[in-house]
């Protein structure tokens, strides 16, 4: 087994790296977190120790027989302040064909989690993988295909990586814990998007969490704070405070797509307060 993939009971996780090696200065991500704040979190910072290390991690998952995409990131449709993804590339680069996956799912639906949701062909946009279910929950998708959303400036992922599935896709809206397979069941987590939701995983007595954007990077676990992207702050931390407790007490893996590649670690104990810890 690669260091890309882990095994939670009889799921396997393989992180895909849609984009790695990404950078941002705290205080943009972070407005109102000092300097000296971020000093405990070092080891997850750039060498200025003013910088976040961040990747677009998609997750190959596969239970009972299905094989399943969690967020397909970026994609490539020359984004403004994003680098192209390389989604489908590096599904090939381990023997993954589009028409391999039978269902596409997404923590929630910012421009980077659903990129490679469709592909440009000739003047269309197209399914990425054409033989998918396409699950979204039923509220993110109500919210986000509201024409004064999806119209609005910064939303272009929307009309492009979203909409044009309504007419080519196995589309199904699906409600909080719904049940993807009898291993993997959606987590309502909202504040981040107004129905995000991370997805648990519960397999032969082992347990995980494959959590989207209820943290962007490990110092979230132990400060709680909320990025600018958080669209309701205050419950968006409310969230993040439950999650991080259940996921400690539980003893869950924590399965993150913009820690630093490829997302796989565990809460710690130290002094009194919670770390993540990669592995």
């Amino acid at each position: 087994m690669s260091d890309n993939t882990i095994r939670i009971g009889n799921v396997e996780i393989t992180a895909v790296a849609d984009a790695s090696g990404l950078s941002a200065p705290c205080n943009v991500m972070f407005p109102n977190i000092t300097a000296a704040a971020w000093q405990p979190h070092r080891e997850h910072l750039g060498a200025d120790g003013a910088t976040l290390n961040l990747s677009i991690t998609s997750f190959l998952v596969r239970s009972v027989g299905k094989t399943i995409i969690i967020d397909t990131g970026i994609g490539a449709k020359d984004r403004p302040f994003f680098p192209n993804g390389r989604l489908p590339e590096a599904l090939a680069e381990i023997g993954v064909e589009p028409g391999a996956i039978d269902v596409v799912a997404n923590t929630h639906m910012h421009i980077d989690h659903v990129g490679w949701h469709t592909t440009l062909r000739g003047e269309a946009y197209v399914p990425t993988f054409p033989k998918a279910k396409h699950l979204f929950n039923k509220d993110e998708w109500e919210y986000f295909t509201n024409p004064e959303v999806a119209n609005a400036p910064g939303n272009n992922h929307i009309v492009d990586s979203v909409l044009p599935l309504r007419d080519q896709a196995d589309i199904d809206l699906v409600g909080a814990e719904y049940r993807v397979t009898d291993e993997i069941t959606l987590l309502p987590t909202p504040g981040h998007t107004p129905a995000h939701q991370s997805f648990i995983i519960s397999s032969a007595g082992e347990t995980g969490i494959i959590c989207g954007d209820v943290c962007h990077h490990p110092a979230q676990v132990t400060e709680l704070w909320s990025p600018v992207f958080d669209m309701d702050p205050p419950l968006a931390q409310k969230t993040r405070e439950k999650v991080v407790q259940r996921i400690e007490e539980e003893k869950m893996r924590l399965v993150a797509g913009h820690f630093p590649f490829p997302g796989f670690g565990n809460i710690v104990r130290v002094d009194g307060k919670r770390y993540w810890r990669a592995g």
